[in-house]
């Protein structure tokens, strides 16, 4: 326990100070290797670095990266705002309802909820202020609408998870799709709720089908990658990490031969970009596997199960003492990094007392996600305050309620399972 303490200690204090997570994760590791009364040599730690990326699963993440810079360097993501803005853009709201809803579609295709952000608040953060709403209500809501492309398959915090946890990615991206649709309904009804008690807008028309069928059709195209995605991992075709690749070749496909409007000095670009998104992901995921070996070899995970167990075998009071450690260290730390050390910690006592290990990485992943919309560390906080030139404090006050309703519905899928679970046993 010696161990623990040191390490988590270093861990915190370089967090304190501003040293970005990998390193703080690895300096971490080191301190508490040298605490450690069994001697294990320190060359050691570079083999693990390398050793725990060594996955075939993991090669996913960059072609779902890829294929999110690929759909947005061409019109897919212009066709698929534009569907969104036929369906939902006609109701009360209808702006902040085409971001949740674009949000949701750009969900099913790139599997970053930072990307999301980026993409749709640089379309509809602008459009939402000329219209007369309130920047701080426009940057929210499209901060929280981003956090669904981390829940919503597929996911890279669930590629994430699945490598760690050694349970199947297929069923993981299932199991997310029900609550992702939950959390953007839920958003959508809060977005009505606030606009007509401040009066943001009065943009309530009628729909029109002919706009609805025309945005289908030119979108069609777009909008059927994810179903490509889903139905091809789940029918066996092929596996996640293929999956990730021929999202990334139809989404090139489809922009430069069909729509026509990618030009060649895109790729390189493209590529460029995805790959710094992976390289920092995978760094993240490499130091905080080294750091939750550390804890394992001291067998820390055994010592937490028995302790909890001690205290209650209750699995309502223990899924929810998990959602307090999950939102606890959402606030603090990105989600692979957190899914790959409280994964060996947790995951043993979950199974001890029952629960699926699926169920579980759900709760986890959900749980994460509103870690990117609460402060210290909130990345798509940091996103549309960029974009929409809104001060800290006015963004979080207009992303309070956002996060309520999003705890609200983490509570309705943590205690209600078959939301998740039934399409995975269909």
């Amino acid at each position: 326990m010696t161990v623990a303490v040191v390490a988590l200690g270093i861990l915190f204090l370089l967090m304190l100070i501003g040293v970005p997570i990998a390193i703080s994760l690895i300096w971490a590791s080191v301190a508490g290797f040298l605490a450690s009364i069994y001697y294990v040599p320190l060359e050691v730690i570079p083999q693990r670095l390398i050793t725990s990326t060594d996955s075939f699963p993991l090669l996913a993440i960059p072609f779902f990266m890829l294929t999110g810079e690929f759909m947005m360097s061409g019109s897919m993501g212009r066709r698929i705002a534009a569907f969104a803005f036929a369906t939902v853009g006609w109701i009360r709201a209808g702006l902040a309802q085409v971001s949740t809803l674009t949000s949701m579609f750009f969900a099913g295709i790139s599997g970053s909820g930072a990307a999301d952000t980026a993409a749709v608040g640089k379309m509809m953060i602008p459009m939402m202020e000329q219209k007369g709403y309130d920047k701080g209500f426009a940057a929210a809501t499209v901060a929280s609408a981003g956090t669904i492309a981390v829940v919503i398959p597929p996911s890279i915090p669930m590629i994430v998870y699945g490598v760690t946890a050694g349970v199947s990615i297929g069923d993981l991206f299932t199991a997310g799709i029900v609550p992702g649709i939950i959390i953007g309904l839920s958003i959508m009804m809060l977005n009505y709720w606030i606009t007509r008690k401040n009066n943001y807008s009065e943009e309530a028309g009628k729909f029109e089908f002919t706009t609805f069928r025309r945005t289908l059709f030119e979108g069609a195209l777009a909008l059927v990658l994810p179903l490509i995605i889903i139905f091809g991992i789940r029918g066996g075709i092929f596996t996640p990490t293929e999956a990730g690749a021929a999202a990334a070749a139809y989404a090139f496909f489809i922009n430069k031969f069909v729509y026509k409007d990618m030009d060649w000095k895109d790729i390189p670009e493209s590529f460029l970009r995805a790959g710094k998104m992976t390289a920092m992901v995978v760094f993240i995921i490499a130091a905080a596997n080294l750091f939750g070996w550390l804890l394992t070899a001291e067998q820390i995970p055994q010592q937490l199960t028995q302790l909890v167990t001690s205290i209650s075998d209750n699995k309502v009071l223990i899924l929810l003492m998990f959602n307090i450690i999950f939102f606890i260290a959402g606030c603090f730390l990105n989600a692979s990094a957190a899914i790959t050390i409280l994964t060996p910690l947790l995951l043993p006592i979950a199974m001890g007392v029952g629960i699926d290990p699926v169920f579980f990485g759900v709760v986890m992943v959900v749980n994460l996600s509103i870690g990117l919309i609460t402060p210290p560390v909130g990345l798509d906080l940091f996103i549309v305050k960029g974009i929409a030139d809104v001060s800290y404090d006015k963004l979080i006050r207009a992303v309070t309620p956002f996060i309520i309703v999003m705890v609200l519905d983490l509570l309705l899928i943590t205690y209600f399972p078959a939301l998740s679970m039934f399409l995975t046993q269909l």
